[in-house]
């Protein structure tokens, strides 16, 4: 069939096996053509195919809730939506989102972007339609990374033995989050999937056998499991636990979720699925390369992404400071890979757990273990707990470092790192930083391990920076916690961090102004001195920062000014309130008006 004539899911229920695993081989090829000149999640979908088919088939969405952890792994949910038209706009801006969104379509009945939310989300659908006595099931389809989360187990606690909420839950078994599993879970997991030549075989029987034959078996085999067997982690919180089956096998999963579709209790259903499933390079990536593909573009042999800028940062800090890195589930988009190879035994992967490494982070530091806590900016924020109490309240020596600072692009609203500053700024005793370039982030790095002693972070944005590879190596010089002048000026007084600076430098130049624009690289504490002289000149000021600007450096500027009674005028350029939906780096800053057009019109407002 025409994959661009699917308006809805309901043509599905008309198609034979042999029909849906043509389907099935029609979008796989069409993801890999699509996604390979979009970008966007890969592995994940391809994986999901069948998966996603079947639920369609079975169930009847949108009355039907299907529940989306995490919400990359439901390309193929948007195709059999009537998406498909508009896959070539996937992840650009005003285009497809990468995840569920709740303004695209009836069906997407759960938004969120971080993992671990779906079987809370599930409990939350399962009571609404209790209390407003509506029709229709709820299915959380979660994967075995996410399943170690500690939010996922508050709600799979609840949801095993609550009578009001009879749920289902499709545990997708693929070994890998972004990068591997790790953990209790994941070896329990293993042990249960470790005999393929079992699920095999099961799917063989499920072929050449009648169905009444079937469940007559069924019946048996859980009676020996009963007698026999320990009950597994599901069954002992109290669910029906069906699996491990093969959730490549259409026919197999129909099956299955017809069975689960009328039982009286809350099921998991135990599948296990090929991350990649389709393309041969995805289906060997046991690091996460393939989690998410970049869209094709020039490649530059003079930049580096901060992230792995950072990485080899840590890696040539060792000759000074023995550290220990605490990484939630981050290892490839941190780039610390070779690092971990080195120094396997100062380096921990704790999977998805970022208020686990927190805690853990602190614990260590408490004992006097130098440790370092790479965090996403977004992920951060699921700390915030954690954080506050056990590492800023007390005063630990832990180095955060919050990766994917600033506009996101096209990850979306779920995943932009605006309100970190936010965050740290109310929390006692924490220093936050942001470089302007390469040489300053390894400098402050040093400074923050080896001439502090508090809670200290360091945030960089996604993207490149400056670097030869080739030609330099890392090499730490001290830093003073003072603001640099990059720029000396008459016209007005520029204040902003991290590589904003360029920008601003560069709109400066083609308006031709004589202006003072100041490296603000320590966020907390204000250099009071500099504020000083800068307030002195009476010159007027603009304050830039690429973040929300509430509890950011704006507000301490404006304190500052209101105790020391200074009257300069001042505006500032951030995000005020509004959330950023999903679209290129440069296309949101001009949807912002925080480009440079919208620096000069600032500019030019200000001096007027």
């Amino acid at each position: 069939m025409n994959l661009f004539d699917i308006k809805d899911p309901s043509f599905i229920k008309q198609l034979n096996i042999k029909e849906l695993k043509t389907l099935a081989e029609d979008i796989r090829l069409f993801l890999i053509d699509s996604i390979s000149k979009t970008g966007g999640h890969l592995s994940s979908n391809l994986g999901t195919v069948e998966l996603i088919i079947a639920l369609h088939y079975v169930f009847d969405s949108p009355e039907d809730v299907f529940v989306f952890d995490v919400g990359h792994q439901a390309y193929v949910h948007k195709i059999l939506t009537g998406r498909i038209h508009e896959f070539s706009t996937l992840r650009q801006t005003d285009g497809l989102s990468g995840y569920i969104n709740y303004q695209e379509s009836p069906h997407d009945q759960w938004e969120s972007g971080h993992a671990g939310t779906a079987l809370s989300a599930l409990f939350g659908v399962l009571y609404a339609k209790h209390l407003k006595d509506e029709k229709g099931q709820g299915i959380a389809i979660i994967g075995d990374a996410s399943m170690s989360n500690g939010m996922a187990f508050e709600a799979l606690n609840l949801l095993g033995s609550d009578p009001h909420a009879q749920g289902i839950v499709i545990l997708n078994d693929n070994e890998m989050s972004i990068s591997k599993s790790v953990g209790s879970i994941s070896k329990t997991l293993n042990r249960i999937r470790s005999n393929r030549l079992f699920i095999k075989m099961k799917r063989f029987w499920q072929m050449v056998l009648p169905q009444f034959v079937l469940r007559f078996l069924g019946r048996i085999k859980r009676g020996l499991r009963g007698f026999f067997q320990r009950q597994n982690i599901f069954e002992d919180l109290g669910y029906v636990y069906i699996g491990p089956i093969d959730g490549h096998d259409i026919r197999g999963l129909i099956y299955n979720l017809r069975r689960i579709r009328n039982l009286k209790k809350s099921v998991v259903l135990h599948i296990i699925t090929e991350k990649g499933k389709g393309h041969t390079e995805a289906e060997n990536d046991k690091i996460g390369n393939f989690h998410g593909v970049s869209k094709p573009g020039l490649k530059k042999e003079q930049v580096i992404s901060w992230s792995e800028l950072i990485a080899k940062s840590m890696d040539a800090l060792q000759t000074h400071i023995k550290t220990f890195v605490i990484m939630p589930a981050m290892e490839v988009g941190a780039a610390f890979g070779a690092f971990h190879k080195k120094y396997p035994d100062r380096y921990l992967d704790v999977g998805i757990a970022e208020e686990h490494a927190a805690t853990m982070a602190a614990s260590m530091a408490h004992h006097g273990i130098p440790v370092f806590l790479p965090l996403y900016s977004t992920f951060a924020q699921r700390a915030f707990d954690q954080i506050l109490n056990d590492i800023a309240r007390s005063n630990h020596h832990v180095v955060i470092s919050i990766d994917r600072a600033g506009i996101i692009g096209e990850d979306g609203s779920t995943h932009q790192g605006l309100f970190d500053v936010s965050m740290f700024y109310l929390m006692p005793n924490v220093t936050i930083v942001m470089p302007h370039d390469a040489k300053e982030a390894s400098d402050l790095l040093y400074y923050g391990f080896m001439k502090q002693h508090h809670p200290f972070v360091i945030r960089y944005p996604r993207g490149s920076v400056a670097f030869d590879k080739e030609a330099e190596s890392i090499t730490f010089e001290t830093v003073t916690p003072t603001w640099t002048v990059l720029e000396k000026g008459d016209d007005l007084t520029i204040i902003s961090y991290g590589p904003s600076l360029d920008l601003l430098k560069k709109t400066v130049d083609h308006m031709g102004l004589s202006a003072t624009i100041i490296n603000a690289r320590f966020i907390k504490p204000i250099d009071e001195q500099m504020l000083h002289d800068i307030m002195k000149s009476h010159r007027k000021i603009l304050v830039y920062e690429e973040l929300a600007n509430s509890g950011s450096l704006y507000p301490q500027v404006l304190q500052f000014m209101a105790k020391h009674h200074y009257h300069n005028r001042v505006t500032a350029m951030s995000i005020t309130d509004q959330i950023v939906e999903h679209g290129h780096y440069d296309d949101m800053l001009k949807k912002l008006g925080m480009d440079e057009t919208g620096i000069m019109q600032v500019i030019k407002t200000l001096l007027s």
